[in-house]
């Protein structure tokens, strides 16, 4: 954490994003050991001497920039040798550790630093290559991961994927894994589900029996203590996988990509079930991708679902977050929402609001100061901080 203090003066402008406030005009930030102060509207009249002062007329803040769904320090080059995020010993593997196998030094990580980015949710299973047809994923392949872009883990366990639908089908099919229907996937799921129900029966009689650690990962899931993250493209995929988890009573439940979670917008408000959407930008390849658009966002930002934009890091780079959010601004969404889409509803979504996604006092101080509106395609990150430490500057 940084320790001393550090003076953000004279800001054009402050995007808050908090419930109260959107924005803030000519405005300064004061941070102090790692946290955010304090934001004074124009300039400060005394500064403790000893404060880094960094000038800031003419430049925009917001805060760091968080990404809900990459494979961020998996796979650092298109076409590496090895599924890195996917065991293919087991179609159902939800006590594998994505932390386990994250490269710390994929350049990624540099990347998302030169670009605002502060906060990462990686997760396994694959990204959507543009380079080959079928996405490598299984049906749970293990656990996801938080971390800040600096290197700091916030949460090593965060929450078990889940998978169903033709791209999971298609994978497990092309490597002569069972099983490879909807009804299959989905009874795998619900048979390790009562495993677990029996396994925990048994602990908690006192019984002595070996620790299993799949059955481990999935009492946590029963307890709530997990989030469930429903990767799947189709309404009716996420239907069927949000209705099996909630009939167990899990119900810190996230859609991820949902491509048609636009027309089950009712039902999701209804479970209280915010999307991870995205990216919005991609080929339209096979049929479970046909409703993949820009404008998805705009609607369910009418509809009042919970949503923020994610890269998939590496089907769209990490860099490109801001890109996808302007995307979505020009397909009709309002401007702030798009702000919110890759910061506050994110650390919402993740349930890390109370420390990161607006700038606001006692909050973790990670801000991205760009040279113009942040949504603009000619402007540039000049500063980013993470927990109060100048971690990047052009």
């Amino acid at each position: 954490m940084g320790s001393k203090e550090i003076i953000l003066k004279n800001l054009d402008r402050v995007y808050v994003l908090s419930n109260n406030i959107d924005y803030i005009d000519n405005a300064t930030i004061v941070i102090r050991n790692g946290k955010i102060k304090e934001i004074v509207k124009g300039g400060m009249g005394s500064i403790n001497p000893s404060a880094e002062v960094i000038d800031s007329r003419g430049l925009i803040a917001m805060p760091g920039l968080v990404d809900g769904c990459t494979h961020m320090g998996l796979y650092p080059l298109e076409g590496e040798y090895g599924e890195h995020g996917i065991e293919k010993s087991d179609p159902f593997t939800p006590h594998l550790r994505v932390i386990d196998a994250v490269d710390p030094y994929d350049k990624a990580f540099s990347e998302a630093l030169a670009h605002g980015i502060t906060t990462v949710a990686i997760h396994p299973g694959s990204y959507m290559s543009f380079g080959m047809i079928v996405d490598a994923i299984t049906i749970s392949p293990g656990l996801v991961a938080i971390m800040k872009t600096s290197g700091r883990i916030l949460v090593e366990d965060h929450g078990v994927v889940f998978a169903i639908g033709d791209h999971v089908r298609r994978y497990m099919e092309q490597n002569k894994m069972v099983p490879t229907t909807r009804m299959g996937m989905l009874s795998i799921i619900r048979a390790n589900f009562e495993a677990s129900k029996d396994y925990i029966k048994k602990r908690e009689s006192g019984e002595k029996i070996p620790t299993d650690l799949k059955m481990e990962v999935l009492a946590e899931l029963l307890k709530n203590k997990l989030v469930a993250y429903v990767h799947a493209f189709t309404a009716r995929d996420i239907i069927n996988l949000v209705n099996l988890l909630k009939s167990y009573g899990i119900n810190r439940i996230v859609v991820v990509h949902g491509f048609e979670a636009y027309k089950i917008a009712d039902f999701l408000v209804n479970s209280k079930i915010p999307v991870i959407l995205g990216p919005i930008l991609f080929s339209r390849r096979g049929v479970e991708l046909r409703e993949l658009s820009p404008r998805s966002p705009k609607i369910l930002s009418e509809k009042g679902v919970l949503f923020s934009l994610t890269t998939d890091h590496p089907t769209i780079p990490i860099e490109y977050l801001t890109f996808l959010s302007g995307l979505a601004v020009s397909e009709g969404l309002d401007d702030i929402e798009a702000l919110k889409a890759i910061t506050i509803n994110t650390a919402k979504i993740l349930g890390l609001d109370s420390y990161i996604g607006s700038i606001e006092p006692s909050k973790d101080a990670d801000i991205a100061v760009f040279d113009s509106e942040p949504l603009d395609p000619k402007s540039r990150v000049v500063h980013t901080l993470i927990d109060g430490k100048l971690v990047y500057s052009r």
